[in-house]
């Protein structure tokens, strides 16, 4: 058993991170309605992120018009376009919504705002218990 205020340890004794519950509300809240997003900034081990914070269905959605976009909608194109949902429909069917906690945060509209010249993408995922600290909006 874990004292009070310690980390919480995972299978084979490794400390897990603890969670912070204000973002796991805040990505419960964008994955129940698909046209939810906000702007937000991530601080990651590999620099500042800023974004639409989206859930999964939406950021899915966005995949496949990104890739419908770049390789044309032939057949085999719409099988990677599609593969986020594919993926999470399958994780759906074999593991069921238990509620558990996020994994994953989904974000579009991003810009990388740590290395030179500000480059950007239409979708970014990554893993939640990556994230090293967050803010609301967008840094003007």
């Amino acid at each position: 058993m874990n004292e009070p205020g310690s980390e919480p340890s995972s299978p084979g004794g490794a400390v897990a991170p603890p969670v912070d519950a204000h973002l796991e509300l805040l990505l419960r809240l964008v994955a129940v309605r698909r046209e939810a997003s906000m702007a937000i900034c991530l601080t990651t081990p590999g620099g500042i992120v800023g974004g639409h914070l989206v859930g999964p269905q939406a950021w899915a959605d966005r995949w496949e018009e990104v890739v419908s976009e770049a390789i044309g909608r032939q057949e085999r194109s719409e099988l990677l376009a599609q593969l986020p949902h594919t993926v999470q429909a399958a994780l759906r069917q074999t593991t069921g919504d238990d509620g558990g906690l996020q994994p994953f945060i989904h974000l579009v509209d991003v810009t990388f705002m740590s290395v030179p010249g500000t480059p950007t993408t239409p979708v970014w995922r990554g893993r939640v218990r990556d994230i090293c600290g967050w803010s609301l909006g967008a840094p003007s």
